[in-house]
């Protein structure tokens, strides 16, 4: 339960309150897998979770046997050699893993480091956790393989902790791109690298009302939409609409759009591997405009009992169906019928839906035993893994979610999750046609967003505010944002 909860209180400060690409104000994410209860082998002292491995000694690993750069060579199949792989929380998906891995790689030990803790300390552990295991990466103690969820992935990015996994799979002939997602591995990209690969994905987009769209006689293309080309249409659709239903966005504030804009452009606004900000711009400067476009145009409001649309976050092909059809079952005379749309995109250049990665995984840059590390952290996301129908998110491999969703297209209904209510007992159909439609989502997902606010997000988050209640002109506001994140990447 405790991972469920944290995973709330992280995604509620960055995904609900954002209009672009938040959640329904029900932040989701089912545990892995696991109970969420204390780990059997883990420590209450969070450094256990950053030890070094067995005390094999970094080796030069940046070429091939051909010499090729980014190549790890073969990992051994005779010599004994121990993989540590820490995470804040077990995992009964990564003990799962370490089970059958090692059945076929005997002279290989994945050893799984977790951190022991309770409701009453959670915080306290993770704070503990974060420290430690920063402090054992700096100085090359760190695990070889690291889920980064919980940690922040821009410092260890711009410290050049963590091995670019892209160099590695472009060198890695065993390695077949196409087999996976490849837009959620391109959207992962860092100025060009790529520093961890996902166990599964979240997709997000706006679930809108179909029957008072189809009212209005406006029509658009969501795959092309930016943030202007909104504006318009839904000044359009509500025109003459109650005070109810005037809104076409509701449940958000300016100053947490305005972040979610920036993460959604985030190269352009930061250079993690050269830790350089570029806030003072006319990007940034028209970004905070077009926010406050949204809100005096009144195309968003904090009010908003049943705006026009509502943003949410798909999780699964059950998770989808049930999206879409709990609009019809709201009582008073208010249920309609629901249809899911890209959300507009902050950058009209490249198109394109937003992400979340669960369970991210990084590679220790210095570790000893990269290749044996790499090797299981493909094998973590290879078909045989991922087509557990307990997976948390949407499989990065492509073969194990076609499996799962013509699983589901077979039985021909999903049964409603909601205990009480009016949904409660309901049976919906899913056809091939639902999961058509969902795949463009999946595709066309390509703007990541991060597992939890970080730093720099807080830094936007408070100095924006000054600029929507008019304190500071757009110029005063980025220079603040400007100074203060540059302080911080060079920390």
């Amino acid at each position: 339960m405790r991972k469920v909860m944290l995973m709330i209180f992280t995604a509620m400060l960055v995904l609900t309150l954002s209009a672009c690409s938040t959640g329904t104000g029900k932040p989701k994410g089912n545990a892995d897998g696991s109970n969420g209860g204390v780990s059997s082998t883990g420590n209450s002292n969070a450094a256990t979770a950053g030890e070094v491995n067995s005390g094999q000694q970094p080796t030069d690993q940046s070429t091939s046997s051909s010499g090729q750069t980014g190549g790890l060579g073969t990992p051994s199949t005779t010599e004994k050699k121990t993989v540590v792989f820490s995470t804040f929380f077990p995992s009964d998906y990564f003990k799962e893993a370490k089970k059958k891995y090692e059945a076929k790689h005997p002279n290989i030990t994945i050893e799984l480091k977790s951190v022991e803790t309770d409701d009453a300390h959670l915080e306290e552990n993770l704070e503990k956790f974060v420290k430690t295991t920063g402090t054992a990466m700096l100085s090359g103690q760190g695990p070889d393989l690291i889920e980064m969820d919980q940690l922040p992935s821009g410092d260890y990015v711009k410290r050049k902790m963590l091995a670019n996994l892209g160099d590695i799979m472009d060198h890695d002939p065993d390695f077949k791109k196409e087999q996976y997602f490849t837009n959620i591995l391109d959207g992962m990209k860092v100025n060009g690298g790529m520093y961890g690969l996902p166990i599964g994905f979240f997709i997000y987009g706006l679930v809108g009302n179909e029957d008072a769209i189809k009212k209005s006689g406006v029509t658009f293309d969501d795959s092309k939409w930016n943030w202007e080309q909104f504006i318009t249409t839904a000044k359009a659709m509500t025109k003459g609409a109650d005070k109810d239903h005037q809104y076409a966005l509701g449940r958000s504030m300016p100053e947490y759009m305005t972040t979610q804009f920036v993460n959604e452009r985030y190269a352009t606004f930061i250079n993690q591997e050269q830790g350089t900000a570029n806030f003072v711009s006319s990007d940034f400067t028209g970004l905070l405009q077009q926010v406050k476009t949204l809100f005096d145009e009144k195309v968003v409001g904090t009010d908003a009992r049943f705006p026009l649309f509502n943003t949410a976050q798909i999780n699964s092909p059950t998770d989808y169906i049930r999206e879409l059809r709990m609009s019809e079952f709201i009582p008073g005379g208010n249920a309609y019928t629901s249809k899911l749309y890209l959300s507009p995109n902050a950058d009209p250049q490249h198109p394109g839906g937003s992400f979340r990665t669960y369970q991210t995984i990084g590679l220790n840059e210095r570790s000893a035993v990269k290749a044996e590390a790499w090797d299981f952290l493909k094998f973590l996301l290879s078909e045989e893994m991922q087509s557990k129908p307990d997976g948390t998110g949407f499989p990065l491999n492509k073969a194990a979610y076609a499996k799962k969703a013509q699983a589901l297209v077979q039985k021909g209904s999903i049964l409603s999750d909601q205990p009480i209510g009016p949904m409660k007992g309901k049976s919906f159909k899913i056809t091939q046609q639902d999961i058509n439609d969902l795949d463009k989502f999946l595709n066309g997902a390509t703007y990541p967003l991060q597992f939890k606010p970080s730093k720099i997000d807080e830094i936007i988050t408070a100095e924006a505010q000054a600029f929507f209640t008019g304190q500071k002109s757009a110029d005063e506001v980025a220079k603040l944002i400007q100074n203060r994140v540059t302080t911080y990447l060079n920390e």
